[in-house]
């Protein structure tokens, strides 16, 4: 059955610096929950600390309401999967796999049983009689997940388990990984560093910095409406200009230049007019117009990439921005040329030029549900 993983105002210090001060979160059964941040953001202490490996300097960690603070790692029933394999070299796919079961004296039937089930879950059944070094890094992988899956844990923990693969194996990896943790039902944290891997496996993400969670929500949420400058910039690709929020007959309007301006219809209460604003546009959130209306600008560069173009555009006001356009949408914009965008104003992000927190009226900016 799956378990629930509650972590509750916990600190760790290493000698005299708090690298994660008071963190809390809680993680449901059978999710695929994902620690997402830049190195140095505490995630894998984080890791490190419900697994064992590091101790708690304050707080609490439970696993289905049991506190497992002073448990001793042997004890806590958990599954790891490390960045580099971390399989015996000397043992074939099947010893490796075993490994785990033989320390907890399974009998021989059982144990036959759980391996050859698990070499079908993770599919290398052909290679179970083969030595690691006779592997791909892929295959070698699967091995790692499937040792650490059979001794059927209550949580399997994964860090950075993919930052070692090519990128192919890496996209094939993480769908696998997706695969077989829906089918087994293991509740799982994953860490990496790598947005695009979490917003394709993730149940739910907590994107992490300096020790602290920024937002907490499903890789849509997070994308779509990210709760800071900082998730806006570190989850996918954000150009963040300066604007001024105006009131004109009770409608709120956001000018980004002297000529344009688009109404807002979902600012909260608290952005007052007059002040200056930050607004995030994806690029897919410009549309490049021909009526001359928007922010004009000039084409740097282009890239045609097959289904869409990339162009940088630089701005009147000194800017660069990045633009995408579906390939078959306009005609390829040569460089020099001179364009006119205007935005998204249902999909583009504001924020505080204070704070840099949202403005946007969202439900479950910070949802742990």
């Amino acid at each position: 059955m799956s378990v629930s993983i509650i972590v509750d105002n916990v600190v760790k210090k290493f000698e005299d610096t708090t690298v994660i001060d008071k963190l809390s979160l809680q993680i449901k059964p059978g999710e695929l929950f994902t620690l997402l941040g830049p190195s140095g953001c505490g995630k894998t202490t984080l890791l490190r600390m419900i697994i064992g490996f590091n101790s708690i300097d304050g707080g609490s960690i439970r696993i289905a309401d049991k506190e497992v603070n002073h448990i001793p790692v042997s004890k806590r029933n958990m599954g790891m999967v490390f960045q580099n394999y971390a399989i015996f070299p000397h043992m074939s796919v099947k010893d490796n796999i075993a490994f785990g079961l033989k320390n907890r004296k399974l009998g021989k039937e059982e144990m036959e049983k759980r391996i050859n089930d698990i070499l079908r879950v993770v599919h290398i059944e052909k290679y179970k009689d083969r030595m690691p070094d006779k592997l791909s890094g892929g295959q070698q992988q699967r091995v790692a997940l499937a040792r650490a899956i059979v001794i059927h844990p209550e949580v399997l923990l994964m860090d950075e388990p993919l930052s070692n693969l090519d990128a192919k194996l890496r996209v094939e990896m993480r769908n696998a990984i997706r695969s077989i943790q829906q089918q087994v039902g293991i509740t799982t944290v994953y860490v990496t560093h790598d947005q695009e891997e979490a917003l394709a496996i993730s149940d739910r993400i907590a994107v992490m910095n300096g020790g602290v969670i920024q937002q907490i929500g499903t890789p849509k949420s997070i994308y779509e409406r990210p709760a800071n400058i900082f998730v806006s910039k570190f989850i996918g690709t954000s150009n963040v200009m300066k604007a001024t929020l105006k009131v004109e007959n009770g409608e709120k309007y956001i000018q980004l230049s002297d000529t344009y301006q688009e109404k807002m219809a979902n600012l909260k209460d608290q952005a007052k007019p007059g002040g200056t604003v930050l607004v995030s546009v994806r690029p897919q959130e410009f549309m490049i117009n021909e009526e001359k209306v928007g922010l004009k600008g000039k084409v740097i560069r282009s890239m045609f990439l097959g289904i869409n173009t990339h162009y940088f555009i630089e701005l009147e006001q000194g800017e660069e921005v990045e633009v995408i356009q579906d390939a078959d949408a306009v005609e390829l914009i040569p460089e020099g040329a001179t364009v006119y965008l205007k935005v998204k104003p249902t999909k583009i992000n504001v924020f505080s030029s204070e704070d840099e927190t949202t403005l946007i009226k969202v439900g479950g900016i910070n949802e742990s549900k």
